[in-house]
């Protein structure tokens, strides 16, 4: 999906696929990416796309969304039923997932008070069949797979998105539009289709579609906010530490800016806006509006600023509504060096940090609220590893890897990693997110040198924020060569007894997560929602027999259970009947509800499994 093209809302979507004809249909479901070799032209408020003898307009305004039919139009004579406005609106990005999560809009003056997420919410006959319509899209899903769903299932997740969102299911419509746009992508062999995203949002569909349907009452907070909820914030000082760009597939780009407040807790002030990549530099460099001032993340992320009258969200987002008062203080020459001991747990031993985050969390799939999984580590920078930069700790007797917090070519991290791998013994202080699935792996997000070797430009301020600042050669004063020259060299050369010993060898590497914990179990959920239910062996097959004896072998007897309970529902019928034509809602979503379970048990079991091996780490 281009991010600079228009929105368009789901629910027009899927009427205007319905409306379609069936050989319309037929013809894009044959060359879904058919309008991106047509001509786009942008100009006075709309779009105009030519598509070969014929002309589509779309009149999206400033809004840049598609919310009407009467906005779209076509020159040839089947309009607006005809394949050329079919094959472009399917091409745009859908309008109900274009407010990321991380996004923030402005918040009034004075915040309304949500209900809490105390507060439970009725699950009502109404919300029950919108959950039942869902896990009913979802199993068409798997019957025909990503790959062949075309649009009459798309339409299908459309429809069910938007009877959710109209019963105040936010979380569940966000998911089944961001399935929709995973398919588009994958059957249009985008660039950014994500196969792992696309089964991780489509159990998370189904999870949330059947806890709706068993329970009586949920919080509010599980069916979603419209709007982040705000709340008054007593704070009265905030110190600007780590700037990040923020990229998202549904054409949102920005950044958001990591705070330590008076109190001790970690805050965020996010600036995000529908655009390409452009927006992360002129949000970073450019201003953004804070109550009555103007300031850039490159300011902020570098300054201790006074405030008056905040508001915040649970998550730690803050309010940047008009009666907000912020006074922005000129920042002083110890600033990067204080950084360290603003939050009480950053001056602790890693060991004592890595502990503290996986005591916060009971899953390490889950994100941590606030980002406390952020943690301050001094150390040396030791060789290149792959993409990532080779670490030593300090007071440690292992190393760890800097990984790519984000990997595309409008951001630094990859450039300036690189740069760092070719400065070995270089001591710096490093501000970095956890991979709590992936052991000693860290993403590198900020840091500062702890000598003299190092000379930055004067604004900033002696730190380098990864994602957004460019290191240069001119900046250090020792370098080595290229980094893949340093990589040939530590392949090749063979260590001699006393290096195997030494602080460089990386035990960490040896004890990578499995690629297979389960084998066959969690390839074939893959297999059944991008191939669909005929891409999973039945269970007299030799490669079910085969898995199965493998799992029964390693003493994963549930697992074992949970493959052949797949293989059965994989084998059933798209539509099941029974006596008196009535359907089961329990068998007839048997796939889905097998996928989620297998889903889940696997993420628990990797759960635990990743909380080892760093705790393996921290006690090598």
């Amino acid at each position: 999906m281009n991010p600079e093209l228009p929105s368009i809302a789901a629910e027009l979507l899927a009427e205007i696929i319905e409306a379609a004809p069936g050989r319309v249909r037929k013809r894009l479901d044959r060359d879904p990416a058919a309008a991106a070799n047509w001509q786009w032209e942008n100009a006075n408020g709309g779009w105009t796309i030519s598509a070969g003898d014929e002309t589509v307009q779309l009149h999206v305004g400033d809004r840049q969304t598609v919310l009407n039919s009467e906005m779209v139009s076509c020159s040839c004579l089947l309009s607006p039923r005809c394949f050329h406005l079919l094959a472009v609106l399917t091409s745009l990005t859908l309008a109900g997932e274009a407010e990321p999560k991380t996004d923030l809009k402005t918040e009034p003056d004075a915040p309304n008070r949500p209900e809490s997420d105390g507060d439970d919410i009725e699950i009502t006959d109404a919300i029950r069949v919108a959950a039942q319509q869902s896990l009913q899209a979802i199993d068409s899903l798997l019957v025909s797979g990503a790959r062949a769903s075309g649009l009459i299932v798309q339409s299908t997740l459309l429809r069910a998105a938007h009877q959710s969102r109209a019963e105040g299911l936010v979380n569940l419509s966000a998911s089944l539009i961001r399935m929709a746009e995973g398919i588009q992508r994958l059957r249009a062999d985008d660039e950014h289709a994500d196969c792992d995203q696309l089964c991780r949002d489509t159990t998370a569909a189904i999870e949330a579609a059947h806890g709706l349907i068993r329970a009586d009452s949920v919080p509010k907070s599980q069916l979603g906010y419209t709007r982040r909820p705000f709340s008054p914030n007593a704070l009265k000082r905030l110190t600007g530490v780590v700037a990040e760009p923020i990229l998202t597939l549904s054409g949102y780009a920005g950044v958001v800016t990591h705070l330590i407040g008076d109190d001790g807790d970690i805050y965020q002030v996010v600036e995000t806006r529908p655009g390409d990549v452009n927006l992360i530099n002129q949000a970073y460099r450019g201003g953004i509006d804070l109550g009555e001032t103007t300031a850039s993340a490159q300011v902020i992320s570098r300054s201790r600023i006074d405030v008056q009258n905040l508001t915040s969200s649970p998550d730690g987002r803050l309010g940047k509504g008009g009666k907000t008062r912020w006074a922005i203080q000129p920042v002083q020459e110890g600033h990067a060096a204080d950084l360290s001991a603003l939050h009480c747990h950053w001056t602790k031993d890693i060991r004592e940090q890595i502990s503290r985050v996986f005591d916060a969390t009971t899953s390490p799939e889950q994100p941590l609220p606030r980002d406390r999984n952020l943690v301050c580590v001094q150390g040396t920078i030791v060789a290149a590893n792959g993409a990532g930069v080779l670490f030593q700790p300090v007071d440690c007797n292992t190393t760890l890897t800097l990984g790519i917090a984000m990997d595309n070519a409008a951001v630094m991290y990859r450039q300036n990693l690189q740069m760092l791998a070719r400065c070995p013994g270089l001591s710096i202080e490093i501000f970095a997110r956890l991979r709590l699935n992936q052991a000693g792996w860290m993403d590198a997000l900020s840091f500062r040198a702890l000598s003299e070797e190092v000379t930055f430009p004067d604004h900033w301020l002696g730190r380098c924020h990864l994602g957004l600042d460019a290191l240069h050669r001119h900046h250090f004063q020792n370098t080595q060569r290229y980094v893949e020259d340093i990589e040939h060299q530590q392949h090749q050369q063979q260590p001699s007894p006393d290096e195997q010993n030494s602080l460089i060898r990386n035990p960490v590497e040896t004890r990578r997560s499995k690629s297979d914990l389960f084998p066959g179990l969690e390839r074939r959920c893959a297999a059944m929602v991008i191939g669909g239910r005929s891409s999973v062996g039945s269970i007299s097959s030799p490669t079910h027999r085969r898995d199965h004896a493998r799992l029964v072998a390693r003493g994963q007897r549930t697992a074992a259970g949970l493959l052949n309970h797949l293989a059965m529902a994989c084998a059933e019928s798209p539509a099941v009947t029974r006596r008196g034509n009535l359907n089961h809602a329990s068998e007839k979503h048997r796939r889905p509800l097998i996928l989620a379970v297998i889903d889940r048990y696997c993420r628990e079991f990797r759960s635990h499994y990743e909380r080892d091996q760093w705790l393996r780490w921290l006690d090598p």
